[in-house]
Parts: C-alpha cells; sequence; structure tokens
C-alpha cells in the first residue's frame, strides 16, 4: 500500500501535465502558426522592448523576498552574492515550482552554506505569506463577481472559493500551538512579505494588462484583471509546474466568454510567456553557466576560462566577418530598395537614390570587416569602434530593413563583442602579412562581387525610374567610383584609428647597458650588438639589469638573433617576459639562430621549432696540423711561408691607414654587392674598432683579414668579418684560421667557432619534420644559388664538433612569413654602426669595478 502511494505522488504532476498539455493542443489545433508569427511580427520593436523590460520588472519585486530572508535569518552574503542567488531561485521557481515544494528545495540549496540553525522552516513560512497576494486578489476579485459581474463569471466562482477557503484552513491550521508553524517570525517581517507578495501579483497583472492593450484585444482593463486572477488561482490549485499549460488552458477559456478569438489568446499567452518566463529564464541559465564556469575555472586553475575566452574569441570574429560579408553582399542588390520606404522620394535622382540605396550597407560591412581585424588581433582600441559600428548597423536594420531576423543576428553579435571585451589587451593594431594575405582575399573578392553584380543588376527604366530610360553606364561608374572613395576613406580612417601611435618593441642600443649585462654573461653573437641595426631588450631583477635580447622588427615579427644574454638562470623569466611585452604591443618574436636549450624553453610558450643547420666548433686542444688530413693545409702554411705573408693580429684603436687598407680590400671583395647585417657583421670603422683583426699581410700592405669576436662566458673565439684580395693565393683563409687557432689557444680559449653551416644535417630521416625534409632538398640540390655542401665540406676539413641551431617561431606566425622576415632583415639597416663610449668600454668599467 505504501508503495502504491509514493508510486500514485510520482504520477501526480506529469498525469497533470498531459492533460493540459493535451487540452491546449485540442483548443489550438485550428490555429496556423504562420499567422501567429505573422501578428507577433506586427508587434513594434519598441514594444517589444518595453514588454521585456517589464518582464523583468516584474521578477523583481520577487527577489525583495531573499534580501528580507538574509537580514531576517543574519545571512552573510554580499549583496552582489545574494541577488544572484536570488534571481536563480526565483526565476526558476517562476518556470517549473510546484506548489512550494521547489521554492524551499531551492532555498534550501543555495543557502546551504547560511542556513544552518532554523532548517527550512523560514523557507516555509516565506513561501506561504507570499500567496497573500494572490489570495487578496481572489477575494476582491469573488466580491466583484458576487455583486457585480457574476453573469460573466458564474461558472469560475467555486475555483475562487476554492482557494479562500484552501487559504482560510491552511491559516487556522498553521495557528495551532503544537505545530509552532509561525515560531520565530516577527510582524514585521511577516507585514513586509505580505506587502510584496501584493507588489508581485500586481506587477504580474499589469504585465499581462499591457500586452493585452498591445495586441488591442477589446477587453476592459477590469476584466483583463479578472481573467488573469481566475486563471492564476486555476492554476495554482491544479498544481502544474510553473502553472504551464493550467494558464493558458483557463485563459483561454475565459477570453472565448468575451468573444476574443483563440488566435488573439494564443498571440497574448505567447508574449506574456516570453516576456514574464522565457527572457529571465534565458538570463538565470547565463547566470547559472557563468557561476558553475568560475567554479570549475577555480577548480581546474584558470584552464577552462582560457580555453573558453579563446573559442569564444574565435567565434566572436568568424561572426564579425560573416557579418560584415552579407552587409556588403547585400549592398550590391539594387532590390533592397523596394523595402526601405524612407528612399522611395529619391528615385527621381538615379545616382542618389542607388547611392542612398548601395552604400550604408557596403560601408557598414567593411567597416566591420575592419574591426573584424582589429578584434581578431586582439586590439583593444577595436572593442569601442567595434560597439559603435554595430550599433549603428543596428540603427540601419531596425529602421531600413524592419525585419527582426537580422536585428536579432546583429545584436547577438554585438552583445558576443560586450561580453569578450577582455580578450582584447594589445594597444596597438600591427597588420602581419599573414593577415593582409587572408584580408586581402576577402576584400578583392567582395569589391570584385560589387563591381560585378553591380554591373548585372544596373536599374533599368521599366523597374525603378519611369521616365528616363536605361540608367546611363557612366552613372553608374560614378556611384561605383563615389561608393569606393567614401569607404576606402572611412577604412583607413578606422585603420588609423585601430594602429593607434606606434610604439616600438624595447629601446634603442645604449653602450652602459649593454657592457654592464656583458659583463655579466655573452656569446659568440654578442658582438653583433654593435651594429647599431638591432633593437634590445632588457629584462631586469630588482630593477637591474640581468639578461638582454637583440632584435630587429620587420612587420609583426621580432626577429630575436641568437641566445639571450646574462644571466643564465633568468633566461626562461627573461624570455617569458620579452615574449608577453611583445604580445601586448601586436609583436611575435621569431628566435632565430639558438641553441638547443633555448629553442626548448621558447617550445614551452608555444613555439615550434625546426633545425637551421649546426655550427663548426673547433676543440683547440686538440687542434693539429699533423696528419695526412691535414696535408694540404700544411702545404698551403709552407707556401705562404715562402711567398712572405706574415701573420699578424692588430688591436684597436687601429691607424686611418690600417682602415683604409682594409676598406679597400672589402670594397673589392662585394664588388658591388650590398653588404648584409642583422647576423653577420659588416664593413664599418666604428664596428672593427671594437675587436681585434687578424690580418695576413705581404711587403706590408694587408691581402687578408678577419676580425674576431670573443666571448668570455663560452671562452670561444670566432671570426666574424672575413674579406681577402682578389690576388691572394688559392687557400688564404686556411691559412689565416689556422694562425688564428693557434692564437685563440694562446689566449687560453677552448674553442673556435667556426660559423653555422646553413642545413647541413637537417632533414635526413624519414620521420622528420616535412619542413625539415624539404630543407635537406635544398641542401642537396641548392648548390646553384648556396653552396650549402660546400661550406659544410669546407669547415669540416678542420675536424669540428657539430652543434645543432635551431629557429623557434610561434604558431601564430606562417614559416613563409617567418622567412621572409629574414629576408627583409638581412642588410646593413643602419648606415653606420655607433661609436665607442670610451666611458663604458670594459677596460674601464674593470677599473671603475676594482
Amino acid at each position: 500500500m505504501q508503495k502504491f502511494k509514493h508510486l500514485l505522488l510520482r504520477l501526480v504532476i506529469p498525469t497533470i501535465t498531459l492533460i493540459l498539455v493535451t487540452q491546449l493542443i485540442i483548443m489550438t489545433r485550428e490555429i496556423t502558426w504562420q499567422a501567429i508569427w505573422s501578428s507577433i511580427n506586427d508587434v513594434a520593436w519598441w514594444q517589444a522592448a518595453i514588454l521585456i523590460l517589464l518582464g523583468l520588472l516584474a521578477v523583481l519585486p520577487t527577489l525583495y523576498n531573499d534580501q528580507l530572508l538574509s537580514r531576517w535569518q543574519g545571512y552573510q552574503l554580499s549583496n552582489s552574492e545574494l541577488l544572484q542567488r536570488s534571481w536563480l531561485i526565483n526565476v526558476i521557481n517562476l518556470n517549473v515550482g510546484f506548489f512550494g515544494v521547489l521554492s524551499v528545495l531551492l532555498r534550501r540549496i543555495f543557502y546551504s552554506d547560511q542556513a544552518r540553525k532554523n532548517g527550512v522552516k523560514p523557507f516555509l513560512q516565506m513561501y506561504f505569506l507570499g500567496q497573500t497576494g494572490l489570495l487578496l486578489s481572489a477575494v476582491l476579485v469573488l466580491f466583484d463577481l458576487l455583486v457585480w459581474h457574476s453573469h460573466y463569471f458564474s461558472d469560475e466562482i467555486g475555483w475562487l472559493a476554492i482557494l479562500i477557503i484552501v487559504g482560510i484552513t491552511a491559516l487556522a491550521v498553521s495557528l495551532s500551538s503544537r505545530l509552532k508553524a509561525w515560531d520565530r517570525l516577527t510582524w514585521p517581517v511577516a507585514g513586509k512579505l505580505m506587502l510584496n507578495a501584493v507588489v508581485t501579483v500586481s506587477a504580474q497583472m499589469i504585465l499581462f494588462l499591457i500586452i493585452g492593450i498591445i495586441i488591442n484585444v477589446k477587453l476592459s482593463w477590469l476584466n483583463i484583471l479578472i481573467v488573469f486572477v481566475i486563471a492564476s488561482t486555476i492554476a495554482l490549485i491544479s498544481m502544474a509546474p510553473g502553472t504551464w499549460g493550467a494558464f493558458e488552458v483557463a485563459v483561454l477559456l475565459l477570453i472565448s466568454l468575451f468573444g476574443i478569438s483563440r488566435v488573439d489568446g494564443v498571440i497574448w499567452l505567447i508574449l506574456y510567456r516570453v516576456t514574464f518566463n522565457l527572457v529571465p529564464l534565458l538570463s538565470a541559465l547565463g547566470l547559472l553557466f557563468f557561476r558553475l564556469s568560475k567554479q570549475i575555472n577555480h577548480n581546474f586553475r584558470g584552464v577552462p576560462h582560457y580555453v573558453a575566452q579563446a573559442v569564444v574569441h574565435r567565434l566572436v570574429t568568424i561572426a564579425l566577418y560573416l557579418s560584415g560579408i552579407l552587409l556588403v553582399l547585400s549592398g550590391t542588390m539594387p532590390q533592397i530598395v523596394e523595402r526601405i520606404p524612407l528612399f522611395n522620394q529619391l528615385r527621381l535622382w538615379p545616382i542618389t537614390y542607388a547611392l542612398a540605396n548601395q552604400l550604408p550597407s557596403i560601408l557598414l560591412g567593411f567597416l566591420i570587416l575592419m574591426n573584424a581585424r582589429g578584434v581578431a588581433n586582439r586590439v583593444a582600441r577595436a572593442y569601442q569602434s567595434t560597439i559603435i559600428v554595430l550599433s549603428l548597423t543596428v540603427v540601419y536594420v531596425l529602421f531600413f530593413y524592419r525585419h527582426l531576423l537580422p536585428l536579432i543576428l546583429i545584436g547577438l553579435v554585438l552583445m558576443a563583442v560586450i561580453f569578450s571585451k577582455k580578450t582584447l589587451y594589445r594597444s596597438q593594431f600591427i597588420h602581419a602579412w599573414e593577415e593582409q594575405t587572408i584580408d586581402g582575399v576577402i576584400w578583392g573578392a567582395l569589391i570584385a562581387g560589387y563591381l560585378m553584380l553591380g554591373f548585372i543588376h544596373v536599374p533599368s527604366i521599366h523597374r525603378h525610374f519611369t521616365h528616363v530610360g536605361h540608367l546611363p553606364s557612366i552613372h553608374w561608374w560614378w556611384l561605383g567610383a563615389i561608393t569606393i572613395a567614401i569607404v576606402a576613406i572611412s577604412v583607413w580612417l578606422l585603420a588609423q584609428f585601430l594602429h593607434a601611435k606606434q610604439r616600438p618593441l624595447g629601446t634603442e642600443f645604449d653602450e652602459k647597458r649593454v657592457q654592464d649585462i656583458l659583463s655579466i654573461g655573452d656569446n659568440h653573437y654578442t658582438s653583433l650588438i654593435f651594429l647599431g641595426d638591432k633593437r634590445l631588450y632588457f629584462y631586469q631583477v630588482e630593477e637591474h639589469d640581468v639578461v638582454g635580447l637583440q632584435f630587429r622588427l620587420v612587420n609583426n615579427k621580432a626577429m630575436v638573433m641568437g641566445d639571450p644574454f646574462g644571466e643564465s638562470r633568468y633566461f626562461a623569466e627573461a624570455m617569458q617576459d620579452f615574449v608577453e611585452a611583445a604580445d601586448r604591443l601586436g609583436y611575435v618574436p621569431v628566435f632565430y639562430e639558438v641553441s638547443e636549450r633555448v629553442a626548448m624553453l621558447a617550445h614551452e610558450f608555444g613555439y615550434d621549432f625546426f633545425k637551421l643547420g649546426e655550427e663548426a666548433h673547433v676543440n683547440l686542444a686538440d687542434f693539429s696540423t699533423a696528419g695526412k688530413k691535414m696535408q694540404n693545409i700544411r702545404s698551403e702554411m709552407n707556401q705562404a711561408g715562402r711567398a712572405g705573408f706574415e701573420f699578424k693580429v692588430l688591436t684597436p684603436p687601429f691607424s686611418p691607414d690600417v682602415i683604409a687598407q682594409m676598406q679597400a680590400i672589402s670594397d673589392e671583395w662585394l664588388a658591388g654587392r650590398d653588404e648584409k647585417g642583422y647576423s653577420l657583421g659588416f664593413f664599418d670603422p666604428n664596428y672593427l674598432q671594437r675587436g681585434e683583426v687578424a690580418i695576413l699581410e705581404k711587403d706590408d700592405r694587408i691581402e687578408a683579414f678577419a676580425s674576431l669576436v670573443v666571448s668570455h662566458t663560452e671562452k670561444q673565439m670566432a671570426v666574424d668579418l672575413m674579406r681577402f684580395t682578389a690576388s691572394a693565393p688559392n687557400g688564404v683563409m686556411d691559412v689565416l684560421f689556422v694562425n688564428v687557432f693557434k692564437y685563440a689557444k694562446s689566449q687560453n680559449y677552448e674553442t673556435f667557432n667556426l660559423g653555422m653551416s646553413p642545413l647541413a644535417n637537417v632533414g635526413l630521416h624519414r620521420q622528420s619534420f616535412g619542413r625539415e625534409r624539404l630543407a635537406n632538398l635544398v641542401y642537396q640540390f641548392g648548390s646553384k644559388v648556396y653552396s650549402f655542401e660546400g661550406l659544410h665540406h669546407y669547415k669540416n676539413k678542420f675536424s669540428p664538433k657539430w652543434q645543432a641551431m635551431y629557429i623557434a617561431y610561434s604558431r601564430k606566425s606562417s614559416i613563409i612569413a617567418v622567412m621572409i622576415g629574414l629576408l627583409k632583415v638581412d642588410n646593413k639597416g643602419v648606415a653606420h654602426a655607433p661609436e665607442i663610449d670610451l666611458r663604458y668600454t670594459k677596460d674601464n668599467l674593470d677599473e671603475e669595478g676594482n
């Protein structure tokens, strides 16, 4: 028997709901949804906005109950937290509440961290007092019916009587001292709850009444209120979840007494449910999703939030691009003007008429596309301009198209942009080459489509201009030219706004700061700093420079040359700081010719990498010209000695005569070619004066020279600039190198760096990256362009140890764009290297330190 009772209770709600839904379907089966949708579409946008606002306001009084509950029970919740919980409880209860059960259950769940002492009793008390508004309304309506209007609602008087009797009976039973139903409830609190219950019902009545007025229901306001109270009473007694179904059936039956059509009744109910139930419910679901996502994000240390932001940002970008494209395409169709009554008076002026038809849509479309690129690049300024352009688009669609669907779509995009504001953080806009390519294709296709479709749809005499024959072609060309000019100027102005005042990353060359960091740690590429063709980024710890990076800016790429220098234990922090600083300014770092360690650090930031080649390092302690392998080199050394060549290492400052001789050799060696830079030294007196130069001279005339660079941290020497005369004998550089090896060893350096052999030992395996396999083909078959194999063979004869070097680049960058960037920075970049500031040379700094 007990199981049968439980089963019966479980079947009550589904059975009631099924009966009500079935009855509702039977009552509305003759109504076509097309007619309903057409009638709803006739509601003006401002009327719809007022109804939505009133629907939200009708829910607000229910929130006061929870404010009162919080003060009454002493909850320790902030106003924001209490408001969020209250909105969720009341909106969900309004939609699926079942005779107070859900109201109590939701408050027990949402206030579980607060309500520990008094259990659910305050929730029950609040619910029953919350029904006094409807009970009082039922009493007033019953009195009215018995005195004045009983002939209309004679059959419904019983429902009101039942509610009143149930209410009085429940009150009488609750007053029993044994139940203690009203324990700890004070009169002031009870009075406020009952007064708010009246306000709540009144707000719902007003909303229902105004909807009836807007759809022009021929019913007096008093009868509308009576219908609402009786329908609400029936719905409450029927125990339908959220009163869904019961309220609708009751309203349709009651208004039929006055000859109101069921079509009008259904429209009335749809608007009521949408404004009072669905719109608040959507907001509550959005709030619930926000709270849950916030909690999940906290539990998983911010990863879900980051992923969600990335997905939303991508979706917003796609939506903006699609919106812009659709607007531009719609602007090429002259038929659109037929929907715009405002333009009818312009038909007597063909160009003005056509321009007014096309220009707004096309202009707004291209402005949205420009903003879409700004949003895609996460530019902070794009937020303001996108909001303005989308708002203008909403106004344009609202007043000229007068269709709900495009208005909703643009409105959703606008809301998405507003909520994604935090994803836009970059202070300036830099249009990357990859992005220019994509945008160029889109814009080019749209412009071509505009011209093509515009030509196809040139207005003709019998369609629009009844007094002037076909639109002359010259007019159409003028129209196209004017439209394109206005669009081009507007987009250019918007682009200037997005670009803002461009701030380059890092700082210019600073002798003192460079020398200070180099005294901590250097590498074999740090000598390139003194070319002055790169910018510098300094990472500080406690306001002291500890790590530096040298780089050159090209487009949106920050091309970093070599490993960081300074204190090696801070390399990871410095690289992260550099990547983040570059990102805020819209730059994407590329780490060129870096060691495996730095490539792996870059990989931690989401960077791809591949092997560029290998550097040849000669172990000076093991190097010897003895043996069969070095026979040719010994022969070259002997021939150079017999020919009168003498090896010397010159120490700066160099005399004007020495500089002039090296300049002549350099000019002859270049033979009119431009100097390289960035990763290679170029001939400049200021640059050469910073280090030793090894020379081979004959008869007091220099025949070959090589600038020497050193790394004290790596205990390594290397050759940078190498030049020789055309008359110098074969093997002159071999002779120079062998002598430099001996000199470096005498100076206690451990290795000599012969430089990198590009693409050496890259992509040898079938499992290598595709780009590395392609590089291997270039290495093998690209000798006509550059002697890759010849260079590797030349360096290999000195029996070096090979060390892999890499390039690391962001996955957001195309490898093709990266390579183009490297080609563009492969030049001097400056007219002259900076002069030596003698105050900050290493010797002076050492003296000051001592």
